[in-house]
């Protein structure tokens, strides 16, 4: 097998593992039937009007279960439709999965996760791949991240897992990953079965890759979005901060189907951009919006972007592009107001390092309390499993009023782990 093919399977292997489902009798008895797709659920379907309804108003609800979601502890688990906004502002609804231990901690706390999607169809999100099968074997996502939930579950914590790119998945918007991500945390508190204190709630967020995206993005919001969140903690690794930088590092690798999934998401989210313009098969966004990231990424490895286009054009070299690209920085939102952990790996197929120094570099000149670990011997995937128990850990530790060990001031800005 050459290295080539090796490198192939790999990226698609990450995707497949799996756990046994253990679920408490509340959720046994209300077993809905095997989940519609999204498209034929008149759950997912959008109001008429949302309007007078707040950001973060559940307007829906509906106990689920989660085949496959192993856990050694009772909980109760829902499904929420809540009301958020997308790119430009427009109100919309989205969803989120709601996981309640019967025995959580006093007072209750709110773990946020934002799962891996990096795709553009609506069976990817978690709302719909947790409820076929929660061991990880077909979402789009790393079993691993199921058992951060079961973690943080296990901690007591109730666990909220949004569908942050929304119903269209405006995926690499940063804007709407941000907004959907806290009004998923607003929805959570505001649902009355969850047993919440409101905005009270002590809130820890963590995301990895893709899932960094909406958490690290809406830690910058939320001073000004939702301000009334009482988050006490943001880990993120693996966070892509330069998505300009991120494409050229990706292209022509085994994860360019990334950059697809992004242009097309980019393009669902500024439609005046057309970017969709720029590609040669006018039949490619259909085929990406109509699939999940883990169905394509083989068919795209080691080819590049250009591979597809319109006089082989570099579509983010496009000056109207680059410039939503440029706005789209991590660190151009805003300045977060809580702790961070960030986590790098220092071979890393998705987020470069020298971006993620600079970044981190930059919060601490802002006088963000950061906490920066970097890992020599891992690559992008790898990294999560090193760094997952210190952030869980680390995010307990802000519940506890702990002092932080931020790395601001120390050489190079960063803890090497």
């Amino acid at each position: 097998m050459t290295i080539r093919n090796g490198l192939v399977r790999c990226a698609t292997a990450l995707v497949i593992a799996g756990s046994v489902n253990t679920i408490s009798p509340v959720d046994a008895i209300a077993a809905p039937e095997p989940p519609q797709l999204p498209m034929d659920d008149p759950f997912y379907a959008q109001p008429e009007s949302l309007n007078g309804r707040a950001m973060g108003e559940v307007v829906d609800s509906r106990p689920v279960t989660l085949p496959g979601f192993s856990t050694s502890i009772p909980y109760s688990a829902w499904q929420l439709k809540y009301v958020s906004q997308n790119t430009k502002g427009t109100p919309w609804t989205t969803m989120a999965i709601l996981l309640r231990p019967e025995e959580g901690v006093e007072p209750p706390v709110l773990y946020s996760e934002q799962l891996w999607i990096d795709s553009l169809n609506s069976r990817c999100n978690p709302s719909y791949t947790l409820r076929v099968d929660a061991s990880g074997q077909s979402r789009s996502g790393l079993p691993s991240e199921v058992n951060n939930l079961v973690a943080a579950l296990e901690r007591g914590w109730t666990v909220v897992v949004p569908d942050y790119l929304g119903p269209e998945g405006e995926f690499a918007a940063g804007y709407v990953e941000g907004r959907n991500t806290l009004d998923g945390i607003r929805a959570a508190e505001n649902f009355a079965p969850a047993g919440l204190s409101g905005t009270a709630t002590p809130v820890l967020m963590y995301g990895y890759s893709g899932g960094s995206r909406g958490t690290e993005f809406g830690a910058e919001l939320a001073p000004t979005y939702a301000p009334e969140l009482n988050i006490r903690g943001v880990a993120a690794g693996g966070l892509p901060t330069d998505m300009a930088a991120a494409a050229a590092h990706m292209n022509g690798g085994p994860f360019t189907s990334i950059n697809m999934e992004a242009a097309f998401g980019l393009d669902r989210a500024y439609p005046e951009l057309n970017i969709a313009s720029y590609f040669l098969d006018s039949s490619l966004k259909q085929k990406l919006t109509s699939t999940c990231y883990t169905d394509v990424v083989s068919e795209f490895a080691f080819k590049r972007v250009e591979d597809y286009t319109v006089d082989r054009i570099w579509p983010l070299a496009v000056p109207a592009v680059a410039e939503v690209v440029e706005s789209l920085r991590a660190g151009r939102y805003g300045t977060p107001a809580t702790p961070m952990h960030l986590a790098s790996a220092f071979i890393d197929e998705f987020a470069t390092v020298p971006d993620t120094d600079r970044f981190v570099a930059d919060y601490c000149a802002r006088g963000v309390d950061v906490t920066y670990v970097k890992y020599p011997l891992a690559e992008h995937v790898s990294a999560e499993f090193q760094d997952f128990p210190h952030a869980i850990d680390w995010l307990a530790q802000r519940l506890a009023g702990a002092p932080t060990s931020s790395t601001c001031g120390a050489p190079g800005n960063a803890r090497i782990g």
